[in-house]
């Protein structure tokens, strides 16, 4: 990095640090309701991303289940998919559940669930 890009991002760190120390001198709420507000708001965010994160694990799991169901019925009607067609069909599908499977701990562990 040259000096006259340290210089700029050295000047925007330096005025959003005075910036910053102006609003928290002149902010309408005491120190302490602010963070009691900053806190809730966080808790709020927090708890509806975790809802979020939730229904959207379920509904592809929901998913992955119909999916499978579908395939396995199809199966079972005796469609004329050759023996390594089938297989090849419930593999994919045990690699989708894997998959969805690694997802959901990654969102969990993201998430400190």
């Amino acid at each position: 990095m040259n000096d006259d890009a340290k210089n700029i991002a050295g000047a925007f760190l330096l005025g959003g640090l005075i910036g910053a120390g102006i609003a928290l001198l002149y902010a309408p709420k005491s120190g302490r309701q602010t963070r009691r507000d900053i806190s809730k708001a966080a808790r709020k965010i927090k708890r509806n991303a975790v809802e979020l994160v939730e229904d959207t694990i379920d509904s592809i799991e929901d998913f992955a289940v119909d999916v499978k169901d579908k395939a396995t019925d199809i199966i079972e009607k005796g469609v004329e998919l050759s023996d390594g067609a089938k297989k090849e069909v419930i593999r994919s599908l045990d690699y989708g559940q894997k998959i969805l499977e690694k997802q959901k701990k990654r969102i969990v562990e993201g998430l400190g669930l």
